[in-house]
């Protein structure tokens, strides 16, 4: 296959792998906002007088940030229900894949929060404030990884990203293009990480001149 084919089969399957690409994006961002939520929730169990309630904090945070999201994945998959019936009603909504795929990000995501964001506060105390920064640009890297690491979900039927150049691969018939389709794909991860991460890498610059000032 010469080189225009493949461009001409590339640009012929970008709405189809663009649209891949957000569903990365949707698991990411649902991953960050409730890992987010529960790693706050955690750091107010560790900073607790109650040593119970603050060991409970710190096993909960070490179990989040040491287990693969890989096995957090396959797990829910198989323990949550395929949809949830309404208490005191009939009605059944259904439990997608992909909100599984964001609940097991969401567990590593709050393992990270819990440990960076109580260092944050603790740095914050003591008036280490730049020190305390440090959470933005932290959070904003790992976020590049959770994107990175939702391409996982295609083993579980999510179609994202990967699992549509898959798709473009078979539907083409020929393993020639398999190369380039999934170079085309980390050219797509390479280029939102790295506005991403330019864009924290500003923000937090901003926020430390601020602060000197």
């Amino acid at each position: 296959m010469e080189s225009i084919e493949i461009g001409k089969k590339l640009f012929e399957w970008t709405p189809f792998l663009a649209t891949g690409f957000l569903w990365n994006i949707l698991i990411s961002l649902l991953a960050l906002a409730i890992g987010t939520v529960g790693g706050g929730l955690l750091v107010l169990l560790r900073l607790s007088s109650h040593r119970k309630w603050a060991l409970a904090g710190s096993a909960l945070t070490e179990l989040m940030r040491n287990v693969p999201t890989f096995v957090f994945q396959f797990y829910l998959v198989f323990m949550l229900p395929e949809s949830l019936t309404l208490p005191f009603s009939s009605v059944s909504l259904p439990f997608p894949s992909w909100l599984k795929a964001a609940l097991a990000l969401a567990l590593a995501v709050a393992g990270f929060v819990s440990d960076n964001l109580l260092s944050t506060i603790l740095e914050w105390r003591r008036g280490r404030y730049q020190d305390a920064l440090l959470f933005i640009s932290n959070l904003g890297n790992f976020c590049v990884i959770i994107v990175m690491a939702s391409s996982a979900a295609s083993v579980i039927g999510v179609p994202e990203l990967l699992s549509r150049c898959n798709t473009v691969i078979n539907a083409t018939g020929t393993t020639q293009i398999m190369l380039w389709v999934y170079l085309y794909a980390m050219v797509w991860f390479f280029l939102f990480s790295y506005m991403v991460t330019a864009g924290i890498r500003k923000f937090s610059s901003g926020m430390q001149r601020r602060i000197r000032s």
